[in-house]
């Protein structure tokens, strides 16, 4: 049986995929010269990497209450 993560890891996981979700989605706004479909997605990763990191402080400001 596999042990369940703490609420502060699933924290940190979730704010290292934020990072690299935001990275990647950049690079492919980037490298797509802002237009076209690779550029939207790119952008579309780019706010799902806020997201998660918007759940990532959540998540942590509701274990510090």
């Amino acid at each position: 049986m596999t042990t369940l993560p703490t609420p502060q890891e699933i924290a940190n996981r979730l704010r290292l995929l934020s990072q690299q979700m935001q990275d990647l989605g950049a690079a492919m706004e980037y490298t797509a010269g802002f237009d076209g479909a690779m550029a939207e997605h790119g952008k579309e990763l780019l706010g799902a990497g806020l997201i998660a990191s918007g759940w990532a402080a959540a998540i942590e400001k509701e274990m510090n209450q």
